[in-house]
């Protein structure tokens, strides 16, 4: 069945008239009536009635035929303007994993209202994480894409990242503490407390405990099992906690945030799994290179 065949059962099935199907593809009428002959020696069925009277008619073989060979065909162009439409942000969804705790003026909600303004046709929804489950829901597929500290996926092979922006790290401090106000403070103020840890950083928790040493300290630690049951303690008073100023304890009454003189910085990615191709992803980090050139 070549595609000469196939134009000429098109055309026999709109117009039900071989003289005029063999017209508007431009070929003589026998050629056309031995084409329709070929065609249904070659699969083994009749798709035509032939009747002087009545002209020709589809038989019902026929018909299931031209609607499986052409209604595939229908189905393609549908899904090629339904992809033109999503790449032109004029539909789709976009399901986006925030850490537990991030504040509304972060830089992560500015980079998701300027999508939002670009692409109001996008459903974004926002789904809140524990550090953990920001890369999990984008293994199971439950979040498109992720705000994450770039150190978490770098190596990461199933995990592809953009980097979004870079922000200084604080920490909160017990108000009880009596701390004199000073633009900057070392390690060594905190020393007599508790640094409190959470088991979904390994890595900053490793260069926070190295810092402290190189300071002449050996620090005192508490492990919480996730970021946010850190956070939870260090508002109790339970001790000193790294957080990054975009997080809602700075706005607690029983803690002060200050800025560590041996504490660096942290990058944060837009992060999705090499096994998504949602479309509004590209937009998204796309959006995001846009952004960041400006800068």
């Amino acid at each position: 069945m070549n595609d000469v065949l196939i134009e000429c059962f098109r055309a026999a099935t709109e117009t039900l008239n071989f003289t005029t199907a063999a017209q508007m593809i431009h070929i003589s009428q026998p050629s056309f009536s031995r084409n329709i002959a070929m065609l249904e020696e070659e699969i083994g069925f009749k798709l035509f009635w032939r009747s002087k009277q009545n002209g020709i008619r589809l038989t019902p073989a026929g018909s299931t035929l031209y609607n499986g060979l052409f209604g595939v065909e229908r189905q393609y162009f549908e899904l090629l303007e339904k992809c033109r439409q999503i790449s032109r942000g004029e539909e789709g969804k976009l399901v986006i994993g925030i850490l537990n705790g991030i504040c509304l003026d972060s830089q992560t909600f500015y980079h998701i209202t300027k999508f939002r303004e670009e692409y109001p046709q996008v459903d974004v929804e926002l789904k809140s994480c524990s550090m953990m489950d920001l890369e999990n829901n984008l293994l199971k597929g439950v979040c498109d894409i992720s705000f994450m500290m770039a150190n978490l996926i770098q190596n990461k092979e199933e995990i592809l990242f953009e980097k979004v922006y870079t922000i200084p790290t604080f920490y909160v401090v017990p108000k009880t503490m009596g701390l004199k106000p000073r633009e900057e403070y070392h390690l060594t103020d905190l020393q007599e407390q508790t640094f409190l840890l959470s088991v979904e950083n390994p890595e900053g928790n490793e260069k926070l405990i190295q810092n402290c040493r190189s300071c002449g300290f050996e620090p005192k630690v508490r492990i919480a099992p996730d970021n946010e049951t850190k956070l939870l303690w260090a508002d109790m008073g339970e001790g000193v906690a790294a957080i990054t100023i975009d997080q809602y304890i700075r706005n607690s009454t029983h803690v002060e945030v200050v800025r560590i003189a041996e504490s660096g910085y942290l990058d944060f990615s837009i992060c999705w799994s090499k096994d998504n191709y949602n479309p509004a992803i590209a937009l998204f980090y796309s959006l995001i290179d846009e952004v960041m050139k400006t800068y």
